[in-house]
């Protein structure tokens, strides 16, 4: 009777590991950020950002412009003759006309439209700034989601394939004591049942971990037929109670907070810039010119060169300013009411993810619990069946209620984990350091 107990027993025996956070995770989001495109969109956009900035401030410096012209003329231009030319001579016909031009301006006051452009363009940075971490943000989530979910189904594949293995042994065993006429037939033909089912759990637990995998490889970046290497049970992530303050940290931290307070100031910008048009301009600008017809309309090309200062004064564009000007202060109350309703969701997510972390703590230890008592059922029948007092199915009974018993366990290890990954997103505090 013992090997009964021999054999059930090393399958009581279950993992319970605490740490701070999982140093596979921590890897697994780098490889996530490096690989994601929507990362990748997100850089591209800063660094484009970056490049307007630099345009923003060029227009403060002179700019210089090279041209030219040429016309042909079939009726030409008729000049006067030369001085001390006989009486009745015709002066030169001028059939081409043409010329090479450089030219220098420079923009003195604009209203204000350098200035409040440049602006713009560094919240434009800022902005950018802020989507990329959120784009990172997102994608650690997403990976911690996907990692959790395909640990969670490793684990669970591997307790059924123990299950089920602990049963093919017990099922040999109650073959022999049918041999040997200590055990009816009835027993044999009920471990085989559970013997069936427990494959057929087997076969159905190994198809969900390859399709989690595959769903973990997608987002990684990997070979979907490729297994990679991550923890064969769930971690229990160690964290701290923390009552006070959680919303306000997380308005701080948030990149969408900052992300919407960017576009507040660019959209401030803009209405700046569309009120810079109907503002005096002024600006200066000198050129130089070579080609025909020449100073004093010679047909032989000379160089001529000149200086001009320009001045515009709006005066009346039947309303079009107080439109304009509205329509972009329009946009710029979107947005904030954007970001009123961006707290309100925060400060919704802070407190929900706060909530379900605690009861997930609760609901892990509850678990671990019944488990310990689920072990300790098993022992129990275990040993009332080897003294004749309890049938096998007694025994099949109480390991199947401990099999159920694990698998709240590590459903409850699952969400506890997930939670605590929801819960740094929702207060801004994904990292990929320890």
């Amino acid at each position: 009777m013992k090997i009964i107990t021999s054999i059930l027993v090393p399958l009581l025996m279950f993992q319970f590991v605490y740490a701070q956070e999982d140093t596979m995770l921590l890897h697994y989001r780098s490889i996530a950020i490096d690989y994601q495109q929507q990362i990748k969109i997100a850089q591209k956009s800063l660094e484009s950002a970056k490049s307007m900035l630099k345009a923003a401030g060029s227009d403060y410096l002179p700019k210089f412009d090279v041209g030219g012209r040429y016309s042909y003329y079939g009726v030409p231009l008729q000049l006067a003759p030369s001085a001390g030319a006989p009486a009745g001579t015709a002066g030169d016909e001028l059939h081409n006309f043409y010329s090479a031009d450089l030219t220098l301006n420079q923009a003195v006051y604009t209203g204000g439209y350098l200035k409040n452009t440049k602006q713009a363009a560094m919240s434009q940075v800022e902005a950018m700034k802020n989507y990329v971490n959120l784009s990172r943000q997102e994608i650690m989530l997403k990976a911690d989601m996907y990692y959790w979910d395909a640990v969670a189904k490793k684990e669970m594949n591997n307790l059924l394939i123990k299950y089920r293995d602990a049963i093919g042994e017990f099922m040999s065993v109650i073959n022999d004591r049918v041999q040997e006429d200590i055990s009816g037939m009835n027993e044999l033909y009920q471990v085989k049942v559970r013997y069936n089912d427990a494959g057929y759990q087997v076969l159905k637990s190994e198809k969900e971990y390859m399709m989690s995998v595959m769903e973990f490889n997608r987002i990684m970046g990997f070979p979907m037929d490729s297994v990679p290497v991550i923890a064969d049970s769930l971690s229990v992530v160690l964290w701290q109670k923390q009552n006070n303050g959680l919303t306000e940290k997380a308005l701080q931290k948030r990149p969408e907070i900052g992300l919407l307070e960017n576009k507040i100031s660019i959209s401030e910008y803009k209405e700046k810039i569309t009120a810079s048009k109907y503002n005096p301009q002024f600006g200066f600008g000198a050129g130089g010119k070579w080609g025909a017809p020449s100073p004093g309309l010679n047909i032989d090309p000379a160089f001529n060169y000149y200086f001009n200062a320009n001045l515009a004064i709006p005066i009346y564009y039947w309303g079009k300013k107080k439109e304009e000007i509205f329509a972009v202060k329009q946009i710029t109350e979107i947005t904030k009411l954007d970001l009123e309703h961006t707290k309100d969701m925060i400060s919704l997510e802070v407190q929900t993810s706060y909530y379900n972390l605690e009861r997930s703590q609760v609901q892990l230890d509850f678990a671990l619990s019944a488990l310990d008592n689920a072990s300790k059922n098993v022992m129990v029948m275990l040993d009332r069946y080897n003294e004749g007092l309890s049938p096998v199915l007694d025994v099949l009974d109480a390991q199947m209620f401990w099999q159920k018993t694990y698998y709240n366990y590590i459903q409850a290890k699952y969400q506890l984990n997930t939670a605590y990954s929801s819960y740094s997103h929702a207060m801004g505090e994904l990292t990929v350091n320890q």
